[in-house]
């Protein structure tokens, strides 16, 4: 059996579903397959702990001009995590508190001394390519950088706290180049940056944004299904799904994670692709959500790299209880299943911390992402900006990996999503 469509896209995350919606706007047939039996991707709303929980990306900011569009074009409203009254820091094995000035100012070094060169290497955020300096920083990884910045060891813990949360791997390993393009997005601002990548989320959670989209495609999506080959012919696209059937297509967007990229064969090969595959990205850490008895002065908690969470936040108040929500940089150090190993965790900072339940998914694990959000090791800019900006056959690549801007967030994929939706509908257009 075949189907003919003008636009084929792989993977249902927010980049294939933009890529959907604009090819289909632009009046091409569509179709939309993703191997999952949700949308969403690296997003995923879900109803547990007695409440509403995100399990995968959440955050947004109309900093981040992708995602506010939307936020903005389907009427969905915006609410904060409980801003933290209490911040706690493990100085060795002892809890310490202090005000926001003196806990965020042993930040202070290490962030301004990145900002600084964010602003030299992005001086236009959108266009890593714009500055050379960004190549040269993209060797570095952000550990080498932070080594040569001369703070305290509390100082050094407390910027290691962040960014081993936020780099879900340890810092040795990870680009620069990600907390370059962070902070550029925040005006080189480095406490904005918080609040634009950790603060705002949607009411509802990201499903409203999700259900949104889908309201708009005009073409057909099939869930629980995957693409196991692309051959490129002369005018056209085979595709070829995991329950043997073929769709054809003017042209594809191919929008899943990097780390699974390489399961898809591509016919003839396309070395940009390949090159890109084969490195993968690093992250493999995890995101944990804690319903604790009792309620309590929201909190914020730091630990330094090398902890199994390195960075735990108070949410919201439900039921006489709490919710929080930890990050660690290895998700093999920490039984996230196990509210009796979370508790004791926590308990280094809430010694009466009682776990009443946990939710998380492993995403390392799961062999339909390798890994949670995109981060990358040193020295693979180029060959990312070169292999989402190809133009040389009807397949195109999309996605927050690759995003050449908001990289590794909601932003960044639907920023891909849409330049290769249009791009595969004119495509199309030329068969």
């Amino acid at each position: 059996m075949s189907t003919h469509y003008d636009v084929v896209v792989i993977g249902g995350g927010f980049a294939g579903l933009s890529a959907a919606r604009e090819a289909g706007n632009l009046g091409k047939s569509v179709l939309l397959v993703e191997a999952l039996d949700r949308l969403g991707g690296r997003t995923w709303t879900t109803d547990a702990l007695g409440t509403r929980i995100e399990m995968g990306g959440t955050d947004v900011h109309w900093l981040q001009p992708n995602v506010w569009a939307e936020v903005a074009r389907y009427g969905l409203q915006i609410e904060e995590f409980t801003p933290p009254e209490q911040l706690l820091y493990l100085d060795e094995t002892e809890v310490r508190e202090g005000n926001e000035d003196e806990v965020f100012g042993l930040m202070d070094k290490g962030m301004s001394a990145l900002a600084a060169v964010a602003r030299d290497a992005y001086p236009r955020p959108q266009d890593p390519a714009f500055s050379s300096s960004a190549f040269d920083y993209d060797k570095l990884s952000l550990g080498e950088f932070l080594a040569d910045v001369e703070m305290s060891n509390q100082e050094r813990d407390m910027t290691s706290s962040f960014w081993a949360a936020a780099c879900q791997a340890p810092l040795d390993e990870a680009g620069l180049t990600i907390a370059l393009r962070w902070l550029a997005l925040a005006g080189w601002d480095w406490q904005l940056m918080l609040d634009v990548i950790s603060r705002y989320k949607i009411i509802g959670g990201t499903r409203g944004l999700v259900d949104g989209m889908v309201s708009d495609i005009r073409g057909d999506i099939r869930t629980g299904i995957s693409a196991t080959s692309v051959v490129e012919r002369d005018d056209h696209v085979e595709i070829t799904l995991s329950d043997g059937s073929v769709a054809r297509a003017g042209a594809v967007v191919v929008a899943v994670p990097i780390n699974v990229l390489s399961r898809i064969k591509f016919e003839p090969a396309r070395p940009e692709f390949d090159q890109i595959a084969r490195a993968g990205v690093i992250s493999r850490g995890l995101k944990v959500i804690c319903r604790i008895r009792g309620n309590r002065t929201p909190y914020m908690a730091f630990a330094p790299e090398g902890s199994p969470l390195v960075l735990v936040q108070y949410d919201r108040p439900i039921d006489g209880d709490h919710i929080a929500v930890g990050f660690g940089p290895d998700a093999s150090a920490l039984d996230t299943t196990s509210t009796e190993e979370v508790q004791k965790v926590l308990r280094s900072w809430l010694p009466d911390a009682e776990v009443v339940e946990v939710a998380n998914h492993n995403w390392t694990a799961d062999d339909m992402f390798l890994g949670t959000w995109a981060v990358p090791a040193p020295g693979q800019l180029r060959s990312q900006l070169d292999a989402v900006t190809s133009r040389d056959g009807r397949v195109l690549l999309a996605g927050a990996d690759l995003a050449s801007g908001s990289y590794a967030l909601i932003d960044g994929a639907i920023n891909t999503g849409i330049r290769a939706g249009r791009d595969a509908a004119a495509l199309a257009g030329e068969r």
